[in-house]
């Protein structure tokens, strides 16, 4: 007999849509990524009555697991490589009470690829003068050195990501390592580009960076992240769908086929949503709402509607999107990293990562492997109109004529998978508009914005959750301002922890 129960992603228990009606539920969250779901993980294991919407048939959003299966076997395929690191340790602790057991610890290698040479990123000394040369390495120092002194004696305003990168780094090594990558990943050259958040994804690349630190070292001890990564062994996916499983397992409810089309409000106060699901529309009330949504749509469909700049406001953002590009392989390993970034313009890919090196479950056992293969995009231009069977055939051309990386017959096929908005573009004057909205958004006093796509933030993934984690304490009654997540200038990946008070430096071998 049909309970109403279905299984979800992995055996998860969650609602149909329309099954329940127009209960009203104290805390709705919109949208079934890592972000949302955190926040209902925390509130249902505080026994307070959650209701997760989902447009999609599944939950993890862009974070999720993709499971092909063939002859040879089963492949799993993240879309892009979703690694977990954070300078959050209580972030950190339910990443491993979530994962538990499927729990691994994954060494990163990552690496540029351009002009036919590989240079570790972020950049190592001894293989970066190999690479580039002396030469080249000595321009590149005194370039920097030459810039600093000149920012110095005249100040310049940093508002280009080209302004940003040779602030930072000189001319020579914007040229090298920056300025090709870049402008494939957002599609416009690096002087339309906001360089506001550049010191956050580079710092670190330099080498002067690295000389400097190696000469005179930096006070405090540095603590990596990068070296190594916490990774579930099925797939990143596992993390949203294990947190579905205790939502849902606690009683509270997961709806998936049901995409948000209004929010409604009384004044600055929500009151429900309505969703589109198969059975037709529905109304669902709340107390307090989470939306993961993105935000310039969720800008558009708050009803009574927005003033005409909100919504104006709203129209002018842009995301960027991506498609992967899944391949299947008859073949041990194609490199040894975790990621490579490919700089050179004539491959149309931007980088790759190779799921094997992640975890042996992501493959066949036996002598398998795969790619997933990333094309930055936009709605309209010529990657986003080539259809499935071009863009295996293109990469599969790059990863052969270009590259050298594999033969013909090692190809036992491949997929696409298209994820469009999967990145706030932040063209310059961005701020402007994004202020207007959350200006208005934030009169809402029982709604809360979360995540990459709901604050409109570059954020990496545990930034997306640290967001839903605070929104589900300020539910329960704390005060946490989301805005201040990802709002510092320090380097994503390096946290530096003080010395104690008298602590001397070691020195020698």
């Amino acid at each position: 007999m049909d309970n109403g129960h279905h299984p979800g992603p992995n055996g998860t228990s969650v609602i149909p849509a329309g099954t329940e009606g127009a209960a009203t539920n104290k805390t709705v969250v919109m949208g079934a990524g890592p972000g949302g779901l955190c926040a209902a993980y925390v509130l249902s294991k505080a026994g307070v009555p959650t209701v997760v919407l989902e447009k999609a048939p599944f939950v993890g959003g862009l974070a999720r697991t993709i499971k092909h299966q063939t002859e040879a076997g089963e492949f799993k395929f993240d879309i892009g490589g979703h690694r977990w690191f954070t300078k959050n340790e209580e972030l950190n602790d339910i990443f491993r009470e979530v994962i538990a057991d499927e729990l691994l610890m994954v060494n990163r290698t990552s690496r540029i690829y351009f002009d036919g040479k590989y240079v570790f990123y972020p950049l190592k000394i001894s293989n970066a003068l190999k690479e580039i040369g002396p030469i080249m390495a000595a321009r590149a120092v005194a370039d920097q050195q030459l810039q600093q002194v000149k920012q110095k004696a005249q100040p310049k305003e940093i508002v280009s990501l080209e302004d940003a990168f040779v602030n930072q780094y000189g001319n020579t090594l914007y040229k090298l390592f920056f300025k090709r990558y870049s402008e494939k990943v957002w599609g416009l050259p690096c002087d339309q580009m906001s360089g506001d958040w550049a010191t956050q994804r580079t710092k670190g690349m330099s080498l002067w960076t690295a000389v400097r630190d190696a000469i005179v070292p930096s006070k405090g001890k540095v603590v990596s992240l990068i070296d190594e990564f916490m990774y579930p062994r099925e797939g990143f996916g596992r993390f949203s769908e294990r947190m579905a499983d205790t939502i849902t397992g606690l009683g509270n409810q997961i709806q998936l086929g049901s995409g948000v089309e209004r929010v409604h409000r009384e004044e600055n106060k929500v009151v429900a949503v309505t969703v589109a699901t198969e059975h037709g529309s529905e109304r669902i009330e709340g107390e307090h709402f989470i939306s993961s949504i993105p935000l310039t749509l969720l800008a558009q469909i708050i009803d009574p509607a927005p003033p005409a700049e909100v919504v104006a406001a709203a129209k002018s953002l842009t995301f960027r999107n991506v498609i992967t590009v899944n391949l299947m392989l008859k073949k041990r390993q194609v490199t040894p990293d975790t990621w490579l970034y490919v700089h050179d313009r004539n491959i149309l890919f931007g980088r790759f990562h190779e799921p094997k090196n992640w975890s042996s479950a992501m493959v066949p056992e036996g002598d398998y492997t795969s790619l997933v293969v990333e094309y930055f995009c936009s709605f309209g231009d010529h990657i986003w109109s080539m259809t499935e069977e071009q863009l295996v055939e293109q990469t599969i051309k790059h990863l052969i004529d270009d590259m050298g990386l594999i033969t013909r017959d090692e190809v036992m096929g491949g997929f696409t998978i298209r994820a469009p908005r999967a990145y706030p573009s932040y063209t310059i004057g961005y701020d402007k508009p994004l202020e207007v909205i959350k200006a208005f958004i934030g009169e809402m006093t029982n709604l809360q914005t979360i995540g990459r796509y709901g604050t409109f933030r570059y954020n990496n993934t545990d930034h997306s959750i640290e967001t839903g984690l605070l929104a589900a304490k300020n539910v329960l009654g704390g005060h946490h301002d989301l805005e201040q997540v990802n709002a510092e200038k320090d380097y994503h990946e390096i946290k530096r922890i003080p010395e104690p008070a008298g602590a001397g430096r070691k020195t020698g071998a």
